[in-house]
């Protein structure tokens, strides 16, 4: 996928001022002074024991989580990493095209492992407390936020933690506010932020950061969803998932979600909701936008095309509880079942009850945290083992997780996807194997 080229323009010679982009209402002052940077480089140390050293510091439940492992087979291979400790959501990883993100607990460092050694490559310390961050193949980009100064912006290159560029955008985000992010084909990325008393949506420039438009994102609720619909347009609206749980507070209604042209970020459409009501964008499949949506108790599935028309609606009986968009299927999870449609057409594609033996998603997972191993299968996490979903037939594979008559020891909290590893994070232990395509 590519954009159309922008045009460059030079740097003030001073370097204080980026760019002043007028486009519709809203003003975007992106700022560089001298000497600016939004993280600071330190230390840089993996969380994780290698296999040998797993072997020279025991840990007797890290070691029968890796045992269980060695015998799940493709495409799970040999454990290659491993930690150890004792409850409390201690380490945090995350898959990465080209790397592997670590976060451990009271440790404010970003550290990006190397995906063949995990070694780490390099570690910074963000200059505010909340961050957001997104990652290319090529890019890590981190969002510094702060409810009174100004949200900083900074790219730095995946493999070297260098620092590409780092600006100030006129926002301030507290708590809780929206914050979405998404690259585009050419590397250009797209953020939305608080703005005043609304929303922001702005397009950066990959190699500098400089702000190529922005665009007031009033019409986009809550703006939980951000991606690219086609190489000409982005999509952006909604409200969280978890918002739907509750019946929608008492509105007029209007915008939710808008479309917006990646040249100059004009609006190409929008859609509207009736009063009271809540949408929230599951995602984007070709030209189709599916959506959830409930007003008061009524809950339905629905798809836009690429011009933000309604082309199907579904209604959903029962209370449905979350929703992801997997290779053109939607798959949906209510209290009891788990079901896939056609995202292109809304047929129903399979359905299977929950097994009441066993918790899926423990810890707050949702069906949208699932990874995906590659097009049409995700690894899902359960009390009692990891699955893979076939995401057009419904069948799934198990992967038994170790017990030990405690029932929440090997509970899973974080799984890991990456194109050379798997890896799940449970209450005492992680530990991450290398793909295998054997058999």
């Amino acid at each position: 996928m590519s954009v159309p080229p922008s045009e460059r323009r030079s740097w003030l010679p001073i370097g204080l001022v980026l760019a002043v982009i007028v486009v519709g209402l809203v003003v975007i002052l992106a700022t560089r002074p001298p000497s600016f940077s939004c993280a600071t480089s330190t230390h840089a140390s993996s969380p994780l024991l290698s296999a040998t050293g797993m072997v020279q510091e025991p840990d007797a439940r890290l070691n029968t989580l890796a045992a269980a492992a060695d015998r799940w087979g493709p495409p799970f291979g040999k454990v290659v990493a491993g930690a150890g400790f004792d409850y409390g959501e201690w380490l945090h990883v995350y898959g990465l095209s080209n790397g592997v993100l670590a976060f451990t607990k009271r440790n404010a460092a970003v550290t990006v492992l190397d995906p063949q050694t995990l070694r780490a490559r390099w570690a910074l310390l963000p200059a505010k407390n909340r961050i957001a961050w997104d990652a290319s193949s090529t890019r890590f980009v981190l969002l510094d936020l702060d409810a009174k100064a100004r949200t900083r912006v900074a790219s730095f290159d995946l493999a070297t933690g260098h620092q590409e560029w780092c600006i100030d955008l006129n926002s301030r985000h507290a708590d809780g506010q929206p914050v979405a992010t998404t690259f585009l084909g050419g590397g250009d990325l797209v953020v939305e932020l608080p703005y005043g008393h609304g929303l922001q949506l702005a397009r950066l420039q990959a190699d500098n950061g400089r702000v190529l438009w922005s665009v007031s994102g009033d019409d986009t609720a809550r703006a939980d969803f951000l991606g690219a619909l086609d190489n000409a347009t982005v999509v952006a609206g909604g409200v969280e998932e978890f918002r739907l749980a509750s019946p929608p507070p008492a509105s007029r209604g209007g915008a939710a979600v808008a479309a917006f042209a990646v040249k100059d970020g004009s609006t190409a459409w929008s859609w509207k909701v009736p009063s009271a009501t809540l949408a929230h964008v599951v995602g984007l499949a070709g030209d189709r936008v599916v959506i959830t949506e409930r007003t008061g108790v009524r809950r339905s599935l629905l798809a836009l095309d690429g011009h933000g028309r309604e082309v199907w609606r579904l209604a959903q009986p029962g209370p449905t509880l979350e929703s992801t968009l997997r290779a053109g299927v939607v798959i949906v999870r209510s209290a009891v079942s788990v079901t896939g449609y056609d995202a292109r057409t809304g047929r129903q594609l399979w359905t299977h009850p929950i097994p009441t033996r066993i918790t899926y998603f423990p810890y707050g997972f949702t069906l949208d945290q699932m990874p995906s191993l590659d097009a049409e299968h995700v690894l899902v996490p359960t009390t009692t083992a990891l699955r893979i979903l076939d995401v057009l037939t419904g069948t799934e594979v198990a992967y038994p997780l170790p017990t030990d008559g405690i029932n929440t020891t090997y509970w899973p909290y974080q799984l890991l996807v990456t194109p050379n590893l798997l890896g799940v994070v449970t209450n005492t232990g992680a530990i991450l194997t290398a793909r295998s395509t054997a058999g």
